[in-house]
């Protein structure tokens, strides 16, 4: 079954701003692929139960189709089960995950490598929370 609806986005983006930050995060080699580095932004926005903001233009053109970056949908599942989206389609939710989760992935980059492993520390205490 597909959570997909027609009103939702076909590509993914960012703001020009995180795409560089998004190029950045692998050039430094923090991830292989800056597809990687987006999806783990979407992720650590939904661990730290961020209500993301509209992305601010300028916006970057469609870098990934929906299947690159949830092919199995598993990403909608988990947009849909944890966030009030506020009827805001999934995919156009995620895209402002990616934006707020790449900002932060790049501060974390600022600090030298990211700590993931303190980063999953986290999400494994706000779960705990829930």
């Amino acid at each position: 079954m597909s959570i997909h609806t027609n009103d939702d986005l076909n590509k993914f983006s960012l703001s020009v701003r995180a795409h560089a930050k998004l190029q950045r995060l692998q050039e430094d080699e923090h991830f292989l692929e800056m597809k990687d580095a987006y999806r783990c932004g979407i992720a650590l926005a939904l661990s730290r139960g961020i209500d993301p903001p509209e992305i601010a233009p300028p916006k970057s053109p469609g870098i990934y189709s929906i299947s690159q970056i949830d092919p199995d949908q598993s990403i909608t599942f988990a947009i849909t089960l944890l966030m009030d989206t506020k009827k805001l389609p999934p995919y156009r939710w995620a895209e402002r995950l990616a934006e707020w989760g790449v900002e932060e992935l790049s501060r974390e980059s600022e600090r030298g490598q990211i700590d993931f492993s303190r980063l999953l520390t986290e999400a494994k205490e706000k779960a705990k929370g829930i």
